[in-house]
């Protein structure tokens, strides 16, 4: 899968729908982040690295690529936080209901059976896409 969450910060107004319905359907913690900057909004999610220092800090290979993305089982995560420290991004977070990380994955599983991610789909103002990104010749 070689796609990514495009944010059009003309059309973002702040609201947090994405980032509640991000909530809901992760166990009570957000795997994006909305930033004020200036008088616009910036989102902010997984870079979906290359070589994703999290996935090679995760002891029990939690995290791993999947073809361009970044995934994570969260039945193997065994909440050591190794990847939180890893990553100079700051995505990973420790979520205290499940006791194991969230990050983003793009929503792999919905956009495998055809569906957009939760975020886009929340987004009232057309704010968020899903984008395909074009291969490298």
């Amino acid at each position: 899968m070689n796609v990514t969450v495009v944010h059009y910060t003309e059309k973002c107004d702040g609201c947090g729908e994405c980032l509640q319905a991000c909530e809901k359907g992760h166990e009570g913690l957000s795997n994006c982040r909305i930033f004020k900057v200036g008088n616009k909004f910036a989102y902010f999610s997984c870079m979906q690295c290359k070589k994703p220092q999290c996935a090679s800090a995760c002891p029990v290979f939690a995290l791993y690529r999947k073809g361009d993305v970044v995934a994570f089982d969260r039945k193997q995560c065994v909440g050591c936080k190794n990847c939180i420290e890893a990553c100079p991004w700051g995505v990973p977070r420790f979520n205290f209901n499940t006791g194991t990380i969230e990050k983003c994955d793009l929503c792999l599983e919905r956009l495998e059976r055809g569906e957009s991610t939760l975020c886009v789909l929340a987004c009232p103002k057309g704010a968020l896409e899903i984008k395909e990104l074009k291969a490298k010749e």
